[in-house]
């Protein structure tokens, strides 16, 4: 089961001993999905595609846009995925600004 863990930015799966996570950061109505994280034992299955689409599915629910700044979510997983390309906003990253 998928866990939201909104004070540490991050969802999160209990793998047993070991823990499955997407880190991100937000800014506004941008989240950047910067790190996606699966333990060597769990490798290869849907983990973290079941994370990254619950993550996805929040991010249209709560009227986000998406920076995927990891490169396996901007390459492999949406061209797997292309239903939510329409959240993504290419290009925008509003972390590296100073205010």
């Amino acid at each position: 089961m998928i866990e939201h863990d909104k004070s540490h930015h991050r969802f999160v799966w209990q793998c047993g001993k070991y823990e499955a996570a997407l880190m991100y950061a937000v800014k506004g109505d941008i989240l950047d999905f910067y790190h996606i994280y699966t333990p060597d034992p769990f490798r290869g299955g849907d983990i973290s595609t079941s994370i990254l689409k619950h993550a996805f599915d929040y991010a249209r629910d709560n009227g986000y846009h998406v920076v995927p700044s990891c490169p396996y979510i901007a390459g492999t997983f949406l061209e797997r995925f292309p239903e939510y390309k329409d959240l993504v906003d290419e290009g925008v990253f509003p972390f590296t600004e100073k205010e």
